[in-house]
């Protein structure tokens, strides 16, 4: 007497675990299962050939790019999953940069600046801050109002789908200056002058000021 079972059924293949896509990480771990309970399995990673494994199986070295991880089951009468379960995701473990592409002149005397800034990378976020301000989302372009008189820092980084954060985040100096300058009259001609001449020296408390002139009713010039 020899009794045997007949078995035709390919058994299905899923998986359960992935890594996400994208993924900072070289390493990468898959977790699948059938609903054929004797079945085994063979995996395969990109162009490779499929090989035996089991569940979990890790992966880890894996270069930035595109990477697809393919399992199909095997039952003990032979029956192979002709269609096996697949997972496509992206590895980018390269940080974004972050340019500003507009800013405020680094000496300005208005009290709202604008900033608009760009990434290499095209699906990313931004934070900014302002001087010794926390990191806080923000979108370009960028308004500050209300700025008080002095030096100011604007700083903006991106972040990738894959959450790297530019680390040298792009920055900005300026400073405002809504002060008024004084100015003195050090040397003049005397009051009644027979002379058709007249020099003038004058100078102004603020180092870093020009001059402009004018006599009687004509316009001011430098």
């Amino acid at each position: 007497s020899y009794t045997w079972s007949i078995d035709t059924v390919v058994p299905d293949t899923s998986i359960t675990a992935n890594p996400p896509s994208p993924s900072a990480s070289g390493s990468a771990s898959f977790s699948f299962t059938s609903p054929d309970g004797t079945a085994t399995f063979e995996c395969k990673l990109d162009t490779g050939t499929f090989a035996a494994c089991t569940s979990p199986t890790a992966y880890s070295g894996l270069t930035d790019g595109n990477h697809t991880f393919s399992v199909r089951a095997k039952d003990p009468a032979g029956n192979v999953d002709a269609s096996p379960a697949t997972y496509t995701w992206l590895i980018d473990s390269g940080p974004p940069d972050t340019t500003i592409t507009a800013n405020p002149p680094t000496l300005t005397n208005a009290t709202t600046a604008d900033f608009a800034f760009t990434s290499n990378e095209g699906s990313v976020t931004y934070e900014c801050k302002l001087d010794g301000a926390s990191w806080a989302s923000c979108v370009s372009p960028v308004s500050l109002t209300g700025l008080s008189d002095g030096s100011h820092t604007f700083q903006v980084r991106a972040t990738d789908a894959a959450s790297n954060i530019d680390p040298t985040p792009a920055s900005y100096t300026w400073t405002v200056d809504t002060t008024a300058p004084d100015t003195n009259l050090t040397s003049t001609p005397p009051a009644a002058t027979t002379s058709s001449s007249a020099t003038f020296v004058f100078s102004s408390p603020d180092g870093t000021a020009s001059f402009e002139c004018r006599v009687d009713g004509a316009a001011w010039l430098a």
